[in-house]
């Protein structure tokens, strides 16, 4: 399959929709796991240098797919530390679907990238967030797990903007309590984990009851054609100009391209803010922060190019990232 989507399943219309195998409805956790190829596990083995079998690389261990045979394409997954702990898919399932689907059809989407690196399971939460009128975004629950250890088990609130498809993870802080993200180490401590996921579940649901007031007082905050130009300049800054680049030609070169590039960035922002996406039904953006928020949720999930899989671009990856700046910033300014 195209874009690095090993396998997966979705229900409805998603931003990465028309990949994989398509569902009539949401799934059980047992659905999720066999329509998202993800009932395998993987065990950690040895490395050893080609024609040397006396000779063990000691700092690493490789992840193998136990479905696959020794020497078959795809069976190596990741190259990790030696404490690195594999939480199996299986267990990931069970433990997410403790918190909320408990055996009911309630998975959305669910897969895995390449030959099994990340995996992920999307829940859909009971509640969704009502901005003004009939401007709803729906909850979920993303679980994201790594075999390579390039991402820590994850979970974080998600929302779907009906109208345009808009993906965002919440960024909602409260003193003393880490928001946004439940993140573990792939350490073993699994049982203890399950403790920290239901303590983070209960605090999701207060987030959405959170963002939708955060929503609503963006949607009633003026902001400017001139604003949004001046706060899109800050969230994409132009490139500081290196010291050598006046007398290396080469190096001038390197930052006039990347001065472009933002540059065009910027214009390509601006020019959804205003004109929106004709070709996916988005509206150019009411004239308030909520709108602006929009512009740039609009242009990382439809538009930005990325050289990484789009489904992981939007949700764990530089978009997110860029979504995840631009709230924090418009925060800033109510």
């Amino acid at each position: 399959m195209a874009h690095n989507i090993g396998q997966m399943f979705y229900y409805g219309k998603l931003p990465w929709h028309e990949l994989g195998q398509k569902i009539k409805q949401p799934a059980t956790v047992e659905e999720a796991l066999k329509a998202g190829g993800l009932d395998w596990e993987v065990d950690t083995v040895r490395i050893m240098p080609v024609g040397e079998p006396g000779t063990q690389i000691s700092h690493r261990v490789a992840v193998v797919r136990k479905d696959r045979e020794p020497g078959e394409v795809g069976r190596v997954v990741g190259v990790v530390h030696p404490g690195f702990q594999p939480l199996q898919n299986r267990q990931c399932a069970m433990m997410f679907d403790a918190l909320l689907g408990q055996g009911k059809p309630t998975y959305h989407t669910g897969g895995y990238l390449k030959n099994g690196e990340v995996t992920w399971l999307l829940a859909r939460l009971p509640g969704d967030i009502r901005v003004r009128g009939d401007d709803v975004l729906e909850t979920y629950l993303l679980f994201t797990n790594s075999h390579d250890g390039s991402i820590a088990i994850d979970i974080r609130l998600t929302t779907v903007r009906v109208v345009c498809q808009n993906t965002l993870s919440l960024a909602l802080h409260k003193k003393g309590v880490a928001g946004k993200v439940f993140r573990h180490g792939h350490n073993g401590s699994y049982e203890l984990l399950k403790e920290e996921a239901k303590a983070f579940f209960e605090f999701s649901i207060q987030q959405s009851r959170e963002a939708e007031s955060l929503f609503s007082r963006l949607a009633a905050k003026a902001c400017t054609n001139d604003a949004f130009n001046a706060f899109l300049k800050k969230l994409m800054p132009d490139p500081v100009k290196p010291a050598t680049a006046n007398r290396n030609p080469s190096v001038l070169r390197g930052y006039e391209t990347r001065m472009e590039t933002v540059a065009a960035a910027r214009g390509e922002v601006m020019g959804i803010h205003l004109e929106g996406i004709p070709d996916r039904d988005i509206q150019p953006a009411e004239d308030t922060w909520w709108g602006a928020l929009n512009t740039v949720t609009a242009w990382s999930d439809h538009v930005q190019k990325t050289e990484s899989e789009r489904y992981a671009h939007i949700l764990f990856g530089n978009g997110d990232r860029l979504k995840t700046a631009a709230l924090t910033r418009i925060r800033a300014t109510i």
